[in-house]
This record gives structure tokens, C-alpha cells and sequence, in this order.
């Protein structure tokens, strides 16, 4: 039997942010703090290696979550690894494409007065990036919007409103 290997993909996306590393690792595992930049969204997470990662989504969006995922590597205010699980959420056609779960990489670096946060998104299929720049669906339109929300809220304490998809 031969096995065709799946294309994949990677977006990454990093920006420069007016914080601390330590308040910034609290920003993206904290819920209480994820809802106000993450359209809603609640991030529940076990800050260990093989820890579960949720995304709940807010009430009447349930078609948009729960992103479960393991945590894979869980180095406190400097690299955060999970997977990332869209199967649930996806139409049947794009699971069966899908090899394995993608990753998710949040990467924390001081850099003087501010913290460079990249992160990088692996194992993608064709099918998680979005055509339509107008809009939140896609890896490649959502990633940037949460990324913005957030860098917003710590630099002003005020997140930027947009409605998911």
C-alpha cells in the first residue's frame, strides 16, 4: 500500500510588543484575559508538558471551538507548543487530508523595552488559508486579528473589537 504525503503549510506571523515577557505569557494563558482580545474566546490550559489546551468559544459562536489541544513544550514567559485540533470543525473531505494534528508555537523574546512575540503554525493544509483577506476565517486572516487585539490591549488596555467570521 503506498501513503501520498499532504502538503502543508506554515504561517507565521511576529510583531513587536510595549510589555514584559511575564505579562505577556499571562495575556496568552490566562481566560479571564484571552476574552477581552480573543473575540470572546476562553483559553483554558494545563501550563505542563502533555497539559490539556482548550479554546472555548463564547456563547451562540460554539461552531468556531473547542480547538483541544496537548500541550508540548510549556516554558513559562518564553515558548509555549501545542497542537492545535480542527477536526471537529472541519468539513469531513479536509479530516480525511489531514495527517496529523497542527502545532501551534508561541515564541517570547525581550528585546529592550518590548518583547518580540512570533508565532508560527505548522502543519497546515492548503484548505486552513483563506483567499479573502476580508475576512477572520482562515489561519492567515484569524492569527493576525488576535495577534492586533492583544498587542492593543496590553500597549493601551483596550482590546480591538471584531465579530469572528
Amino acid at each position: 500500500m503506498e501513503t501520498t504525503k499532504t502538503k502543508t503549510e506554515t504561517f507565521v506571523c511576529a510583531t513587536y510588543i510595549r510589555t514584559t515577557p511575564e505579562k505577556l505569557w499571562e495575556a496568552l494563558t490566562n481566560g479571564d484575559f484571552s476574552v477581552k482580545y480573543w473575540m470572546g474566546f476562553r483559553v483554558e490550559i494545563e501550563q505542563k508538558v502533555g497539559g490539556k489546551l482548550r479554546l472555548l468559544p463564547p456563547k451562540g459562536l460554539e461552531r468556531y471551538g473547542d480547538h483541544a489541544g496537548e500541550v508540548l513544550v510549556c516554558e513559562p514567559a518564553r515558548k509555549l507548543v501545542y497542537t492545535w485540533n480542527m477536526k471537529d470543525k472541519e468539513p469531513p473531505e479536509v479530516t480525511k487530508k489531514r495527517q496529523s494534528l497542527s502545532r501551534v508555537t508561541y515564541e517570547i523574546t525581550p528585546a529592550g523595552p518590548v518583547v518580540k512575540f512570533r508565532l508560527i503554525h505548522e502543519n497546515l493544509l492548503p484548505e486552513d488559508i483563506e483567499k479573502d483577506p476580508n475576512t477572520f476565517r482562515g489561519i492567515n486572516n484569524g492569527w493576525p486579528a488576535v495577534i492586533s487585539s492583544l498587542k492593543s490591549l496590553l500597549e493601551t488596555g483596550e482590546a480591538i473589537t471584531h465579530s469572528p467570521c
